[in-house]
């Protein structure tokens, strides 16, 4: 094997592991939406239920999109569909009159295309006091590997492919010594 041809094979190598790295390595899915901010804000407390959740989003977002509000011993306070404004995702609530925290689920889809889920969390201080039975273990984690499974692809496809490329000269030279 020629010198030319082993230094095109390391060449290309190099770039197929670091196409691999920059896949395997690179941040959570920079185009798709992420949630700015929200009224009432994650992690805040009022006084009563709000009329209407709001939902605002770094970029469009498109219908359909879901929300569910949820009381502390899981009654669904949502009154409605949610409707989408652009950046922004609004739904009506009934006050059901629990003080609490209560969790706002959504479930939108990118201007791209790709879904987007999360919860977030606030408390409602006036009201009667319920026993909290909703369960909020794993609410939030199915979402990791679903959103970065194209990455562990391409990763397993660039780790195929380096092994490949270095274990092709080796069957190539053991094939030419016999």
């Amino acid at each position: 094997m020629s010198t030319a041809v082993r230094r095109l094979r390391s060449v290309a190598l190099v770039c197929i592991v670091a196409v691999g790295l920059l896949l395997v390595s690179s941040p959570t899915a920079t185009g798709h939406a992420v949630l700015v901010s929200t009224s009432p804000a994650d992690g805040s407390t009022v006084a009563t239920l709000p009329a209407e959740v709001v939902m605002t989003f770094n970029e469009n977002v498109t219908t359909p999109a879901y929300v569910v509000v949820e009381a502390p011993d899981g009654t669904k306070v949502t009154s409605g569909e949610a409707r989408t404004d652009g950046t922004a995702v609004r739904a009506p609530l009934d006050d059901a009159g629990i003080a609490g925290e209560y969790r706002a689920s959504y479930r939108v889809v990118s201007a791209d295309g790709h879904p987007i889920t999360g919860s977030v969390y606030f408390t409602v201080s006036q009201g009667r006091t319920v026993e909290k039975t909703r369960d909020d273990q794993g609410a939030d984690d199915a979402s990791f590997v679903h959103e970065h499974r194209a990455h562990f692809l391409w990763g397993a496809a660039g780790v195929v492919a380096a092994a490949a490329l270095l274990l092709w000269p080796r069957r190539r030279e053991d094939k030419e010594e016999e």
